[in-house]
């Protein structure tokens, strides 16, 4: 296995000093969401998969569990943050999810889909951060 270097490591890492306020708050979400499933047990796998106009903000596993999760960022706690992962949002993340695992010869895996909210109007480093398991799965 190859060894991973300073500079390959952070090639991951979501820069927060670039982009619009929107993104920048999105990385911040991303960031503290990451932290709080390592914290949890997880294994970060990875960040930001993309593929075509499809993305997976996290992908993480617990266990034999791989987790598929769309974060959602909010200063207000008006909208649920969940409420904003439309059913296109879920099928593309499902689609993407499906490539990824082709990509890493993943076939026997059980896989969920979750969604993790953060208040960032919260500043305690957990406070505002709720992950909720299985939020959403495939159309069977």
């Amino acid at each position: 296995m190859a060894k991973r270097t300073r500079k390959t490591a952070n090639k991951n890492r979501l820069d927060l000093r670039s982009g619009s306020l929107a993104q920048r708050s999105g990385a911040k979400a991303e960031r503290k969401a990451a932290r709080f499933l390592m914290l949890h047990g997880y294994r970060i796998l990875q960040r930001n998969f993309r593929f075509e106009h499809k993305e997976i903000d996290l992908i993480a596993k617990k266990g034999e569990t791989i987790a598929f999760i769309e974060v959602k960022a909010r200063r207000n706690t008006e909208i649920a943050p969940m409420l904003s992962v439309n059913a296109a949002k879920r099928r593309n993340v499902i689609s993407a999810s499906g490539l990824w695992c082709a990509q890493h010869g993943i076939h026997n895996a059980y896989l969920r889909y979750d969604i993790i909210e953060v208040d960032l109007s919260k500043r305690l480093p957990f406070s505002g951060v709720r992950h909720i398991e299985n939020a959403f799965a495939p159309d069977r």
